[in-house]
């Protein structure tokens, strides 16, 4: 019996060092923090480990969970109808974009589909509540019978006068503003410089969003510089979700392809063809993606998969 245990025992320590070892575990990003405000609550950590690939309706997270997708809705907390014109509901959307990527712990509160649940993430060895975060920032309310209590959160936001409790939308922590200001901001472009006309011709995923190509057609032959590709709310689709910006652009002769590799696990070597890299993540059940030309037009595309090809279908809606 005690060898038994203790072989038992051995096994959960090799688990836990084999998980902690994964290439998919990614740290939230220390600058997650660097902008917002947080007030300890008096809880333990505790979940499941997943990773964020994603946000759903802008302000619920998709999380990958044993090669699973799963959305999950941000227990205790009232978040105010997104306003692109109120800086806490663009400083809320950044915040939790800057989470893709991040590993976390999953304290599911609803079996539901969606289910509900606190989020714990790790920041250089430390673990905070994501709700926190939101609620000392201002950024959301607390509910009066979640489980974990975040109404001193709410008291300091109140007091500070942080996010939805200033006097003046402006008021808000500045940094976060130029910082969500700059992110989308695309690069400058060479004037001398003739553009192709890119469209979406193709879009394949793979072992369920870890990895996926977005193939881009020239209609017109030119550079990609200055172009951009965007994931599109699916809530909203004045909203981007995610940016990649061709920095440096390639040139195409008509029909010439550009291919996109889009993953958040970069550590991993490929066999894929492509000639750009995009840390993201591609909906496997389908979404809306935005080609915006440097001249300011641009071409919103839906793709959604097709079974009868066992393939995904992409369609340009404008």
């Amino acid at each position: 019996m005690k060898e038994r245990n203790s072989v038992k025992l051995l096994s959960i320590f090799l688990i836990s060092f084999m998980i902690s070892l994964s290439p998919m575990v990614v740290m939230a990003e220390p600058s997650i923090m660097v902008n917002t405000h947080y007030v300890s609550p008096d809880a333990t950590p505790s979940g499941f480990p997943a990773l964020i690939v994603g946000t759903v309706n802008n302000f619920d997270l998709l999380i990958l969970k044993e090669g699973l997708l799963e959305r999950v809705v941000l227990e205790g907390i009232e978040i105010p109808k997104y306003d692109w014109s109120r800086l806490h509901s663009r400083a809320l959307l950044s915040l939790l974009r800057s989470t893709i990527g991040s590993w976390a712990r999953i304290q599911k509160i609803s079996s539901e589909e969606p289910s509900s649940a606190y989020v714990w993430i790790s920041i250089e060895d430390e673990v905070y509540l994501l709700q926190s975060i939101i609620v000392s920032s201002g950024l959301a309310i607390s509910v009066a019978d979640g489980e974990i209590e975040l109404s001193y959160a709410e008291e300091y936001a109140s007091k500070e006068k942080l996010g939805i409790w200033a006097d003046e939308a402006n008021s808000l922590e500045s940094r976060i503003e130029e910082d969500y200001g700059q992110e989308d901001q695309p690069p400058v472009q060479d004037s001398s410089v003739q553009n192709a006309k890119l469209v979406i011709s193709e879009i394949k995923i793979f072992d369920n969003g870890e990895y996926a190509l977005i193939v881009l057609a020239a209609e017109e032959r030119g550079s990609s510089e200055g172009y951009s590709i965007s994931i599109v709310s699916k809530s909203d689709r004045s909203v981007d979700e995610d940016v990649f910006f061709f920095a440096s652009g390639k040139e195409a002769e008509v029909h010439e392809q550009i291919t996109i590799l889009v993953t958040l696990d970069r550590s991993r070597t490929v066999s894929y063809e492509y000639d750009f890299l995009w840390e993201s993540f591609l909906d496997p059940r389908g979404g809306y993606l935005r080609v915006r030309a440097p001249s300011g037009s641009e071409t919103l595309f839906e793709y959604e998969y097709d079974r009868r090809i066992s393939g995904f279908i992409v369609t340009p809606l404008n």
